[in-house]
């Protein structure tokens, strides 16, 4: 006789939420800090900075609503 299967548990929401705020604060220091290298290695001011971040961010939001799609079906 088989064992009925227990349903799968789901994370809490506030440590899924928290865990992609992180996610996001890390990815966008660092494309800052990439941005910031490359801007003072070819003197451009701040172009690389904001091209990068800005990447980074529409690559975020795009991420964080696939993944919410998802989370919540």
């Amino acid at each position: 006789m088989k064992k009925p299967e227990k349903p799968k548990k789901r994370p809490k929401t506030w440590a899924v939420l928290s865990g992609i705020g992180a996610q996001m604060g890390v990815s966008l220091y660092l494309a800052s800090r990439l941005g910031k290298y490359l801007d003072a290695s070819w003197e451009t001011g701040r172009t690389f900075t904001l091209i990068i971040l800005m990447l980074v961010l529409f690559a975020n939001m795009y991420w964080l609503i696939k993944y919410l799609e998802r989370f919540n079906s």
